[in-house]
């Protein structure tokens, strides 16, 4: 039984090979930016987003004396410890 190739080239495609092979360096030379451009505003919009929603969530009262007297008190946390925190600060 003889083998035979069963795919072939179409017609003329050698001819222009070399000149469809010189254009390629020429087309990658162009750099699309839109793709960076586009990623660098959708970071942007995320941080942006972020920084936004972080300074909604901590801008509000102040916690009073009471409030941080009791949190120390239920932490457990020691005068010696607590004057170790704000003398090191």
């Amino acid at each position: 039984m003889k083998k035979q190739m069963p795919y072939s080239t179409p017609d003329g495609y050698f001819e222009g090979l070399q000149n469809r092979l010189a254009e390629i360096p020429a087309r990658r030379s162009r750099i699309n930016f839109m793709p960076y451009l586009a990623l660098a505003a959708s970071f942007a919009l995320a941080a942006l987003a972020g920084n936004y929603i972080l300074m909604k969530s901590t801008a509000s009262q102040p916690a009073s004396d009471e409030e941080i007297v009791e949190y120390l008190i239920d932490s457990g946390m020691t005068l010696a410890q607590l004057e170790d925190a704000v003398y090191d600060y």
